[in-house]
C-alpha cells in the first residue's frame, strides 16, 4: 500500500490544538481570578473571559483529538492497511475527505467511531447506550450524524473530481465504512444500518472481500492514473 499524507497540514493543526488549549486554561485561570476579586466591576470581564476560554477549549479539543493524539487516527488505519496490495493508495488529508482510501475497485472512505457503549441501528436511527456522559456533551464520544456525514463526504469527492475532468460516470463506486477503534465500545444489532460497521481488526479484510466479491469493472491504470493525479493535485494545494 502507499500512503500520501499532508504532514505539513497536520503539524500545523496540531500547533493550533496545543495554542487553543494552553491559551483556554490561561483565560479561564484569569476569569475565575475576576470572579474570585471580590470587584463587582470585573464580573463582566469574568464572565467573558470564561465563555472566550470555554470557546478556546473546544477548539483545542478537536484540533488535539485529530492531529495531537497518539497515535492519530490516520496512523491507526494505516497499520491496519500497511498488508493491502500496492495498488491501494491511501490519501491523508490530502482529499476533499480526510482520509480516503483508493483500490483496484473503489473509493474507500473510512469513518472513525470513538463513541463507548453500545451502538445500534433501530428503527431507521442510530443508537448509543452507555458511554462517558461528561464525553458526550463535550462532543468528544458522540456518534454523530454518519449518514450526513457520508452523503456530505460523497457530494465533497465527486465534485472535486468532476472539476479536474472526471465526469461522476467515469468515478467508480464510492463506500463509506464506520470503523469502531475503541475496546470499550460494543456492537449491537446494526444489520440494517445504511453505513457499514466494522471493528478494527476486521476493516482489511473487509475490504479485501467486498473488492473481490463486488468488483463488476476493476478501475483500468489510466482511471487510477486520473484518480492519483487529481487527488495529487489537491494535496499540493492544502501545503
Amino acid at each position: 500500500m502507499n500512503i500520501i499524507r499532508n504532514d505539513k497540514l497536520i503539524k500545523r493543526n496540531k500547533t493550533i490544538g496545543q495554542i487553543c488549549t494552553y491559551g483556554s486554561l490561561i483565560i479561564l485561570i484569569i476569569g475565575l481570578v475576576f470572579a474570585f476579586g471580590g470587584d463587582i466591576s470585573r464580573i463582566l470581564w469574568s464572565y467573558a473571559a470564561l465563555i472566550v476560554g470555554f470557546i478556546l477549549s473546544q477548539i483545542g479539543m478537536y484540533f488535539t483529538n485529530r492531529f495531537g493524539r497518539n497515535p492519530r487516527f490516520d496512523e491507526i488505519f494505516a497499520t491496519s492497511f500497511e498488508k493491502l496490495r500496492s495498488d491501494y493508495t491511501f490519501y491523508v488529508y490530502s482529499s476533499p475527505v480526510p482520509m480516503l482510501l483508493i483500490g483496484p475497485c473503489h473509493i474507500w472512505v473510512p469513518i472513525p467511531v470513538t463513541a463507548s457503549g453500545k451502538i445500534s441501528y433501530v428503527n431507521g436511527k442510530w443508537k448509543q447506550k452507555g458511554g462517558n456522559f461528561m464525553m458526550k456533551i463535550f462532543g468528544q464520544e458522540g456518534l454523530g450524524k454518519p449518514d450526513r456525514e457520508a452523503l456530505a463526504d460523497e457530494e465533497a469527492i465527486r465534485s472535486y473530481l468532476a472539476s479536474k475532468g472526471i465526469p461522476e460516470e467515469s468515478q467508480p463506486p464510492i463506500n463509506h465504512v464506520l470503523v469502531v477503534l475503541m475496546k470499550n465500545t460494543k456492537l449491537g444489532d446494526v444489520s440494517e444500518a445504511p453505513i457499514p460497521v466494522v471493528e478494527l481488526p476486521e476493516i482489511k479484510r473487509y475490504i479485501r472481500r467486498v473488492d473481490r466479491e463486488s468488483c463488476e469493472t476493476p478501475l483500468s491504470e489510466e482511471q487510477i492514473e486520473q484518480l492519483n493525479a487529481a487527488l495529487s493535485e489537491f494535496g499540493k494545494k492544502t501545503r
